[in-house]
């Protein structure tokens, strides 16, 4: 679209840091640039068809991707006295056949893209209220664990940079040891897990 890097900046800043979903509410956006994007794109995080609360607060959610009946994953918050931790998919589907996971009884559809493993954050964030952000807001979705449905170590690449997406000062802000990767064993992507990603490991 010709969009400068200063205002590929601003975008970026009140879709991540600020959570804004429409481009009308982007105050320091010129208004012609405001209605062309509004014309070829929208701001997607996914679309929740399911959000079930439990009597301890823990909230599970089915987020769509893509208006594709198929590319439908759960995600799930858990919040304790200290922390609220989000439990994210990666895939969905998933090749593996694990006796002990639902997942492992569904095929393998597709892998989740960085946008729709970020957009899986975005969605919780704002349903738990910590989007608008307010000033010294203290957040209620502040951990994250890759345990939901697939394989993080199978869809490495979408996966890392969903990470540093997640992680990135300028946009979400997590720090990387508030995010663990749970893995059933794809030893020789492991070690990069520390070297590369510098999140948990489980």
């Amino acid at each position: 679209m010709g969009v400068s890097s200063f205002r590929s900046k601003q975008l970026y800043e009140w879709m991540y840091t600020k959570g804004t979903t429409m481009f009308q509410d982007m105050g320091n956006i010129p208004k012609d640039l405001k209605q062309r994007l509004e014309e070829k794109y929208v701001i997607d995080y996914g679309r929740v068809l399911d959000n079930q609360l439990s009597e301890d607060e823990t909230r599970k959610m089915l987020i769509q991707f893509d208006n594709d009946p198929r590319a439908s994953v759960e995600t799930v918050f858990i919040p304790t006295t200290y922390r609220g931790t989000l439990c994210v998919s990666s895939q969905v589907g998933c090749s593996l056949s694990c006796t002990f996971c639902h997942t492992g009884t569904q095929k393998l559809y597709r892998n989740l893209t960085p946008a729709e493993i970020a957009g899986q954050y975005m969605v919780a964030a704002w349903i738990a209220g910590d989007y608008p952000q307010k000033e010294n807001q203290v957040r209620k979705v502040s951990n994250i664990v890759f345990m939901g449905q697939g394989e993080p170590l199978y869809n490495f690449r979408n996966v890392s940079a969903a990470i540093e997406l997640l992680t990135d000062p300028k946009g979400i802000g997590l720090a990387p040891w508030r995010i663990t990767i749970s893995t059933s064993g794809v030893a020789p992507l492991i070690p990069r897990i520390a070297s590369e990603l510098r999140v948990g490991l489980a």
